[in-house]
């Protein structure tokens, strides 16, 4: 009998593609495939558009992801545990891509922003702490207008 585990398992078509243990047991390897959350159009040509706009287009993006998430999910042996863990994966990098668009990206980061906190009010991580709204509200009623909260810079240097 071997003191290391050496447990592999392939799922090319699931969320979790792929789940081993290295050699020396130090770690779990997990990969993870999320689907991407898709602009619906070309996003150039919503350069102009009014913030309205770019909402419904990312809740209607929101709607989509989550369809193909769940269809992503009917492999996995644990959906319930990668679905929340797709959530949380999807959360955080659509913060992060807002954190890497430019200054004149602003209705990219509106779309993603509408997005990211539409996911994060998912019952399904109802009750985790995923960080403060990203779209932030100037106003009140009919005036009010969104706006995101400032950027985090990080360093994505190579090592």
């Amino acid at each position: 009998m071997t003191s290391h585990l050496s447990f592999q398992w392939p799922n090319p078509q699931g969320v979790c593609c792929y789940r081993s243990f290295d050699n020396p047991n130090d770690h779990s390897i997990i990969a993870i495939k999320v689907p991407w959350l898709q602009w619906p159009n070309d996003p150039l040509e919503d350069v102009h558009s009014p913030w309205w706009v770019i909402q419904d287009k990312s809740l209607a993006a929101v709607r989509l992801w989550k369809k193909a998430l769940l269809d992503k999910l009917s492999s996995e042996t644990y959906h319930k545990h990668m679905r929340i863990s797709s959530i949380v994966l999807m959360n955080e990098q659509l913060r992060l891509t807002i954190d890497d668009l430019g200054d004149g990206d602003d209705h990219l980061k509106l779309f993603y922003g509408f997005a990211a906190d539409e996911i994060a009010k998912m019952k399904e991580v109802k009750g985790l702490d995923l960080g403060r709204e990203v779209i932030k509200w100037i106003g009140n009623g009919k005036d009010a207008v969104p706006v995101f909260r400032r950027v985090r810079t990080r360093n994505t240097d190579l090592v």
